[in-house]
């Protein structure tokens, strides 16, 4: 199920999963630390094969969850992982208080990772707050729902009659990959999360993994400059 994207760095999908009556693909990243430790973002569900090629290539010590609607399968992790730290944002924290949170995620990068993966805070939307990350080995920008890259041909198989319009006016799609409309609607303070987002574009990416759609493999910063033509 694992997919080596670069200098100890895979992704793995998952199933779709219903939001709101709206078929989404699901996509976790996991990272080997310079420790050795594992670092996995967003786990997708948590299946026996799965679990056996990720103990695999190590011991797994940090639990992501990158905004609040990314926690369907954390608990299962944390249960199958009991000595990984469980992260959340500060929204994730307060929604899901039946699960035990080891630190709050924000701008600042936590000791454990710090100088290998970089924190971008975006929590500039009413709706939703997101911390998005760049991994700096492998030059991968990693996105929770701040960009959505849907291909025709999922959006076509997945998405009723009547959605696929709407998956294609909000540019959600190949090869726009911009925010929901309801996030870039609800955008506040645009200078701040325009100076962040700039501030990850000069780094030049070369990879952009999103948990939603299509993975960028070369010249991630030029499609962080589409994806992002609402913001900047």
């Amino acid at each position: 199920m694992l997919e080596s994207l670069g200098p100890d760095i895979w992704i793995a999908d998952g199933p779709v999963v219903d939001f709101y009556s709206f078929p989404y693909s699901t996509r976790m990243v996991l990272v080997r630390l310079a420790d050795g430790a594992l670092w996995a973002w967003s786990p997708i569900a948590l299946t026996p094969e799965l679990e056996a090629e990720v103990r695999a290539l190590g011991e797994v010590r940090h639990l992501i969850g990158p905004n609040k609607i990314h926690h369907l399968s954390l608990g299962a992790w944390q249960q199958a992982f009991p000595q990984a730290k469980l992260w959340g944002t500060w929204e994730l924290v307060k929604k899901r208080r039946d699960l035990a949170f080891d630190g709050k995620l924000g701008d600042i990068v936590p000791p454990e990772w710090l100088g290998e993966i970089d924190h971008y805070c975006f929590d500039n939307s009413a709706f939703i707050d997101e911390v998005d990350f760049f991994h700096r080995p492998s030059r991968t920008a990693i996105f929770a729902d701040l960009t959505e890259n849907f291909s025709r041909a999922f959006i076509d198989d997945n998405w009723k009659w009547w959605q696929r319009p709407i998956a294609r006016a909000w540019k959600i799609v190949e090869p726009f990959g911009y925010a929901p409309l309801e996030m870039r609607a609800s955008f506040r303070n645009r200078r701040e999360a325009r100076r962040k987002m700039l501030r990850l574009i000069a780094e030049k990416p070369e990879r952009v993994v999103m948990a939603h759609g299509e993975i960028v493999r070369e010249n991630g910063a030029e499609y962080l400059k589409r994806a992002f033509a609402w913001l900047l």
